[in-house]
């Protein structure tokens, strides 16, 4: 889909794929969901899940921003939409907290993929 709109978003974005995993906020019973990244930003991420996540709902991630480290966070749905082709939900996250050494390397990470 081509959007021809004006473009909204605070920060860069750049496609990545890092492994990330995921649960809902107090969902300490269920076992947290492995997805990848579609792309990354300063401000948030996009992942592919085969669960629909309701917008505003918050997440725990955690997210590997390279080989050594990686940051857990929480995060707020913005939108989730399904795939027709396959089924999958496409959603749009913003990063709510995030420890202050794990926005460095984001920004770092985000930077260097930006050219």
């Amino acid at each position: 889909m081509i959007y021809n709109g004006a473009e909204r978003r605070r920060w860069p974005r750049v496609d990545a794929r890092l492994p990330i995993r995921f649960r809902e906020v107090g969902e300490f019973s269920s076992s947290p969901v492995d997805s990848e990244t579609q792309d990354v930003s300063e401000g948030g991420i996009k992942f592919n899940s085969d669960k629909f996540l309701p917008k505003n709902s918050k997440l725990v991630i955690n997210l590997n921003l390279n080989d050594v480290s990686g940051m857990k966070a929480t995060v707020k749905v913005v939108w989730s939409s399904r795939d027709a082709h396959t089924n999958m939900y496409e959603t749009g996250v913003e990063f709510d907290n995030v420890p202050a050494e794990a926005r460095v390397e984001l920004s770092h990470l985000v930077r260097k993929n930006l050219n």
